[in-house]
Parts: structure tokens; sequence; C-alpha cells
């Protein structure tokens, strides 16, 4: 998304050359199309308004219609016991569970979430989390247990593409003021305020790249960019050259660091504190784990807890996306922890995140520093809380640098 926002806006006043690893461009913005002509989106899929200000106004801009999520919103359901919560929107859906949702327990777990989200929040104001891990945060609330605990945990995994064990080990501070920037995600809010494009992700990811198509380089395969006086050399695996006034690196900050023959020491120091990692993300028909279609929201988190220790799946389901069609039937499962059998698997891949631990995120108020040394630039999501407003953000400020901002 960094790299297609930079771009569209470099373009206006600059001759560009997009130079894309793989055979298509998006990144975690990724509209699959199934055998029977289905585009859904397997990943990125919903925005909420109070945390994408300047991700909404360039969808504006480019004249893009959203649509709110249909009727839905998560579920939380247990392998082991095979019940759970079911936070259902849909009439239907309500009618299956039969008042389920409205017993008094499932009330007094919602109710622990909110008051712990805000003492939590709380003491983030009073800035007495600094050091402290979210796992550490969690056991000094006893508002975070049971079902409240499940709820938040997996809130975040969905947020962050992180798994249970990791965030437990994340700054407390970076989680917390993330929601704190993007407060509809678990709120009441969510009903109308999260939204998703129609016709899904590659809409805006036509829409950014249509200027500039012709020069958008697929499969390729840069060894080094190298750095000089007269600008920056990309210097490709086949021994080819190619000289530009600049380069904006909008790929992840360890492939850009990978790329640079002599980094600076500000270069090392703040892209090698970065790790990311190769999440599993498979596209199924196996509704076997789940619980009964009425009850699988746009995002349910199947999980279980032994010995203290939580972990879950992201599952989208893909029917409720706007763009798709009634009969489908596809989810779309992030970090699968349920078999899924081979012969309705429709896609299985990788997609790289971020972690975001204490070394990572104590670069972030620093970064912008990187722009402009030797002709090069860097933009992307890791500029903020890892999501497609951040990279937009910081592919603005490239822009602006070079004399193309919005």
């Amino acid at each position: 998304m960094a790299g297609l926002t930079a771009g569209y806006y470099l373009q206006r006043k600059h001759k560009i050359a997009l130079f894309e690893k793989s055979e298509r461009i998006g990144g975690n913005a990724y509209s699959h199309r199934t055998p029977d002509g289905k585009v859904l989106d397997i990943a990125v899929a919903a925005f909420g308004h109070a945390g994408y200000k300047n991700f909404y106004a360039l969808l504006k801009e480019l004249d893009i219609p959203t649509a709110p999520m249909q009727d839905s919103y998560m579920s939380f359901h247990d392998l082991d016991s095979q019940e759970g919560l079911y936070l259902t929107l849909s009439p239907r859906s309500a009618l299956f569970q039969d008042r389920k949702l409205l017993r008094p327990a499932n009330l007094q777990s919602l109710a622990k979430l909110f008051i712990g989200l805000q003492r939590a929040q709380h003491r983030l104001a009073k800035g007495a989390l600094k050091g402290v891990t979210l796992g550490r945060c969690l056991e000094e609330l006893p508002e975070f247990s049971g079902d409240a605990k499940v709820i938040f945990l997996s809130a975040l995994c969905l947020l962050s593409s992180m798994e249970v064990h990791e965030l437990w080990a994340s700054p407390a501070e970076f989680f917390l003021d993330k929601l704190r920037t993007h407060h509809d995600v678990i709120s009441p809010k969510a009903v109308y305020s999260v939204r998703c494009v129609r016709d899904g992700t590659r809409r805006y990811v036509n829409a950014l790249a249509a200027r500039y198509r012709k020069e958008i380089r697929f499969n390729a395969r840069i060894s080094s960019v190298e750095r000089g006086a007269d600008g920056a050399v990309l210097v490709m695996e086949n021994g080819a050259r190619e000289t530009f006034d600049a380069v904006v690196f909008a790929c992840n900050p360890d492939q850009a660091l990978a790329l640079l023959p002599t980094p600076t020491a500000l270069e090392q120091e703040l892209l090698g504190a970065w790790r990311y990692k190769d999440g599993r993300v498979v596209v199924h028909r196996d509704h076997g784990a789940f619980p009964p279609r009425e009850l699988i929201e746009a995002y349910t988190f199947l999980y279980r807890v032994r010995d203290g220790k939580m972990e879950t799946s992201v599952s989208g389901s893909l029917w409720h996306e706007p763009q798709a069609a009634k009969d489908c039937d596809y989810l779309s499962t992030q970090h699968p922890n349920f078999p899924i059998r081979k012969e309705l698997v429709e896609l299985d891949t990788v997609l790289r995140t971020p972690l975001f631990d204490f070394g990572s995120v104590a670069t972030i108020p620093r970064l912008p520093r990187l722009n402009d040394q030797g002709g090069t630039f860097y933009c992307g999501s890791y500029f903020g809380y890892g999501l497609h407003e951040d990279a937009v953000t910081s592919a603005q400020a490239v822009a602006a640098r070079l004399g193309c901002g919005p």
C-alpha cells in the first residue's frame, strides 16, 4: 500500500518506475479470484473510520465507495468445549442463538471487557505502562479474565497479525495506544464505523496504479541499491544497472537493509531493529471446526486455552464482503490451529507481517529521519501501527519531501 500510494503522488511530477518482486501488486491487500470467478479479499478487508483518516480521504479522492460489513461482527469459539461467545448483528443469527448472547454471564463478560479497557487506558494516560509487557498489564487488571480476555487478545491478533504468545511479550503501551486511536474496533461503534471497499481492495489497488501501470516491473529481482553523488543505482541479479535520482523503499525494513551494500549507522540501527514473520493464510471451504454458519461472523476466532495459555486462529468469512455472492462459502484463516481438509483448500500461502516488540516499537518515532539520505526514502505500515493508514501517511510524507504532497 505504501509503494502504490507513493507512486500515485510521485507520478504527478516525476517519471517513475515501480519494482515489484512478485507477480501482483497490493501486498497484504490481496484480492484472490476463485475457480468459480469470485474475487475475494483474503487478508486486509475492513477499515474503521476512527483511525483511518488519511486512507478514507484517499478513497474519496479516488472516488471509491465503501459499504458496511453485512450484519456481522465477531465470534469466539472454543475448540475444546465447542461453545463460545457470538457477537451477532443480524436478526437471523440472533434468533439462532435464542437470546443466548443476553445471558447474564455473557453480558458480564462484555462489561468486564469495557471496564478493563477503561482502566488500562487510564494507566496509559498516567504513563504507568512504560516498559510493561501486555501480558503483565493484563495480569494486573482482574477484569481481563475469561471471555473478556479472549475477546481482547483475539481482537489484537486481528489488528496485528501476531499470535497470542507474541502479543504477551509485546509493549502494552504500544497496543493500548493503538486501541485508543482505533477506538471503533472493540466497540459498538463498529456496527456503523467499520466498512469495506465495494468490489474489494483490488478497486483501490488498481486505481492507485492506473496512471503508471506501464511502469510497473513485475517479478523484479534487485540485487542491491548503490548510492552516489549522481543518484541511486539499482543493480539487478542479472547484472543490469539502472540509475535514478531517488529511490523509495516501500518494502519491509529488513528487506531494505539487505539491499544496501553500505547502510548508514542510522539505517543499521532503525531498520535492523525489525523482525518479520511469514504468517500462513489458508483460503478454504472446510467448516468442520466452526460453529454453525449462522454464528460464523465476519471475523471468527477458533481458540483454546490450555495450562493458562491461549492460542487462536483468525478467520474471515468471505461471504460477508460486499462483493461476495450469497452462496459463497469461503473462509480465509490466518495461523490455522485446526485441521483443514486438503480437498477443500483453495489457496495456501504466507504473508509477511512485522513483529511489534520493544526493540522495533522504539524506532517508530525516529523512522522519518531515514528519509533523504543519499537520495533514498522509506515508507511503510511499520512507520506506525502496521495498518493501511500508516502506509498511506508515510507515503504521503515521502511524496511531500519530493514536491508531490496530497
